[in-house]
């Protein structure tokens, strides 16, 4: 019986880690997006501004 508890407690731990992980990457994807949106706004109000 401690062998099944242990199968499940170590299933349980893995998705927690795998959601984290997919958490973080899904954060860092979007902080990406945003970091060049802001980017490429800036660029553009600059060539706007020079011509």
């Amino acid at each position: 019986m401690i062998h099944l508890t242990l199968i499940i407690v170590d299933f349980l731990t893995g998705l927690l880690a795998a959601g984290a992980w997919a958490l973080a990457s899904a954060g860092g994807v979007i902080a990406a997006l945003v970091g060049g949106g802001l980017v490429s706004a800036s660029l553009f109000r600059k060539w706007r501004r020079r011509g």
